[in-house]
């Protein structure tokens, strides 16, 4: 019942929103498309196990919400960036992560030359067979925040490199809910449209 309420409220506050908005959002066009893939590890807490490793596949599009705003060194533009979280456990065991990050929202810098540095928070739903104390539910949330660096190699093309923490739990929808923290590091490319 929990798990019914909370998936019903996140879909009411995401498409319960005011008309103009809508009409604003027939102006948004996918800027880049972007793939990122590193490693992951659940970094040490006394009171969860250390030994759960990750390898993310993280694909995802980037939304321009502004042109750019600030002054002087912050100087830059909001971007939204959904994105398909996959991954796979790769220690203890070898199992698949998947999901989503459609709340995902990023400030990005610049750029100043061919750089472009960013921080993003984002949250989504994720599914897994975790199966251990740290959460036993198969549907998971997961909250994640984190600073990268964009290189233009050219008009098109970005090398991107990326830290982010990444908070995955079943949000007490389950009575073992310890959750994990990973630090995560991260490299991809951009690709302009």
């Amino acid at each position: 019942m929990k798990r019914l309420l909370l998936i019903g409220t996140m879909f009411t506050i995401l498409f319960s929103s005011d008309w103009r908005l809508v009409a604003w959002a027939k102006e948004w066009r996918v800027d880049c498309w972007e793939l990122r893939t590193g490693y992951a590890y659940q970094y040490t807490n006394t009171a969860r196990p250390n030994n759960f490793q990750l390898i993310p596949v993280l694909p995802s599009a980037v939304i321009p919400l502004t042109e750019s705003v600030g002054a002087g060194w912050l100087r830059g533009r909001w971007e939204w960036n959904p994105e398909l979280f996959l991954a796979f456990f790769t220690h203890p065991y070898v199992r698949p992560l998947v999901g989503v990050t459609p709340l995902q929202f990023r400030y990005a810098l610049g750029p100043w030359g061919r750089w472009s540095p960013y921080g993003f928070l984002g949250v989504g739903i994720l599914h897994a067979n975790i199966n251990r104390r740290e959460t036993t539910s198969d549907l998971n949330f997961n909250l994640q925040g984190g600073l990268g660096v964009s290189c233009a190699v050219n008009d098109a093309l970005s090398l991107l490199l990326e830290y982010r923490h990444i908070h995955i739990s079943n949000a007490g929808m389950d009575e073992d809910n310890a959750g994990m923290n990973t630090n995560t590091f991260l490299a991809g490319i951009s690709l302009k449209r």
